[in-house]
């Protein structure tokens, strides 16, 4: 069955912060996609008598699938991803997901194999259409053909909004907290463009106005090499270096449990304090971040449980 060849794959568990992912490979017509396999829970022959309509939904929402005794929502992947034109499968696939805490499943032509790779692999999407597709994360060549990385967050964020980056409280926006924030330097890596303008700007008009970020783990990890070899002469905590970092997992060129790895492997930098902030926190993935030495780990899209978080960081608490 379809749900055992992927869940017999998933079962080839990777190594934590060794820089590698799984990339479950599908097709749209002819043209191959990919997401990482840790958001997949399950895939699904398409049943169209399992689908109840919504009045009035996008187009994008074809509706509530029946799956495993509860409703989903089930987005057509082609329409979300503007490719009307495709040749659409006699006999199309659900891939059920699993992220943010959310269910979901997206319907596509069919499915192809698991590869594992190395995310120095991935080209960013910026480097070669700019950033006009908010949708794809990346592109990596198999098998001589280049497969396109979905941003599966960001779909469902255009189509459900309360799936999107979540707005700071007025609790938590309170003046009196910002004079303690000011002083916080954070160091912030993410790959998508969107969350990471979304959280930069939630972080300023919060009070954290000394906020660097990056768009992935290397080049974060780069500028902290950097700002630790010019500042060794200030001693093991000069005041250039990050009070916090916070990171995404899935990104180009190196991810953030590799990163997370790194930093606490050097002695100079190890006791910075790393927040994984990530879609993909789950009890496997838990233990991943424990492994790597990661101090705490926060579900996408709870903006709120992460500002306190840093609030209690700037006061001394224990996390």
């Amino acid at each position: 069955m379809i749900e055992e060849f992927v869940m017999a794959n998933q079962e080839i568990l990777l190594e934590s912060g060794t820089n590698e992912m799984e990339l479950l490979t599908f097709l749209l017509g002819d043209q191959p996609f990919g997401l990482n396999v840790a958001k997949v829970e399950s895939i699904e022959q398409f049943d169209s008598s399992l689908v109840s309509k919504i009045p009035a939904a996008p187009a994008t929402l074809l509706g509530m699938l029946l799956y495993r005794d509860r409703t989903v929502p089930l987005i057509d992947l082609s329409a979300a991803l503007d490719m009307h034109g495709t040749t659409a499968s006699e006999r199309q696939i659900v891939i059920v997901t699993e992220f943010n805490d959310v269910v979901c499943g997206f319907k596509v032509d069919g499915v192809k194999r698991i590869n594992r790779l190395s995310w120095d692999a991935f080209i960013p999407v910026g480097d070669f259409i700019g950033s006009s597709s908010a949708s794809i994360i990346g592109t990596v060549t198999i098998d001589e053909s280049e497969v396109l990385v979905i941003d599966l967050e960001h779909i469902l964020a255009e189509i459900i909004p309360a799936m999107a980056i979540e707005e700071p409280t007025d609790e938590i926006l309170g003046g009196e907290k910002k004079q303690s924030r000011e002083n916080m330097r954070i160091m912030f890596a993410e790959d998508s463009k969107t969350i990471r303008n979304s959280l930069v700007r939630i972080f300023k008009n919060s009070g954290f106005s000394n906020v660097k970020a990056f768009a992935n783990g290397k080049d974060a990890y780069d500028a902290l090499s950097a700002i630790s070899g010019k500042a060794e002469l200030k001693g093991p905590h000069p005041d250039d270096l990050p009070q916090v970092i916070i990171s995404d997992i899935e990104m180009p060129k190196m991810d953030g449990l590799t990163l997370c790895r790194k930093i606490k492997e050097t002695p100079n930098l190890n006791d910075i304090f790393f927040i994984i902030f990530s879609s993909l926190i789950n009890e496997q993935m838990v233990l991943k971040c424990k492994r790597v030495g990661a101090d705490a780990y926060i579900t996408k899209p709870e903006t709120n449980r992460l500002l306190s978080m840093l609030d209690k960081i700037c006061q001394g608490h224990a996390i």
